[in-house]
């Protein structure tokens, strides 16, 4: 798709949430479905000694089954933990009721829970409002990933609709990507 191409950043996100908001159910429900049976039986997902993830709110691609997956395999499950304005550190959770309301009203890991460093052996579930088919991705504008994805040492895999896939995002120098892009027709790879 190559919609809204000569946008900026924040007019690309405004659109974009735009056509977030007009999906209809059905579809909601199938790519949250089809996404999570492909993300699930990864060899990276069923190796990895750590997943790191965002846990989904609204109409992002849904995270908390794929989560529970984890947990019920014995995996340790990280979740991002917002420390200040540019800070994002990561700490581990043993359930999805081990959480509390965190930064931007999103349900985060308890305060003292251990925190994590991804390592070669983990993967770390990267969130964006969309990507591209370069594997750029276009987050909500506070950069905390990006920030967070320089030292990350991790496979990163990007979750994302299909009809969220663009021949093309707007990016900057310092715009992180993903390794893997996940949506209910294809994966991406680098």
């Amino acid at each position: 798709m190559s919609l809204f191409t000569d946008l900026d950043k924040n007019g690309f996100r405004k659109k974009v949430l735009g056509e977030i908001a007009a999906f209809d159910e059905a579809y909601i429900i199938y790519s949250d479905e089809t996404i999570f049976k492909t993300l699930s039986s990864l060899p990276e997902v069923l190796s990895a000694d750590t997943v790191f993830s965002y846990l989904s709110v609204g109409r992002e691609v849904d995270t908390r089954r794929f989560l529970k997956f984890c947990l019920s395999l014995g995996k340790d499950v990280a979740l991002p933990v917002v420390l200040s304005d540019s800070k994002m550190e990561f700490a581990l959770i043993k359930g999805l009721d081990e959480l509390a309301e965190g930064a931007y009203g999103i349900p985060a890991p308890l305060s003292g829970a251990p925190r994590a460093e991804p390592t070669e052996r983990d993967i770390c579930i990267v969130p964006a409002l969309c990507f591209d088919k370069q594997l750029c991705r276009l987050g909500r504008g506070g950069g905390y990933y990006d920030r967070f994805l320089i030292s990350c040492r991790a496979k990163t895999i990007g979750l994302c609709r299909e009809r969220l896939v663009f021949d093309r995002v707007p990016t900057q120098p310092h715009d992180i990507g993903v390794s893997l892009l996940i949506t209910e027709e294809k994966k991406r790879g680098r």
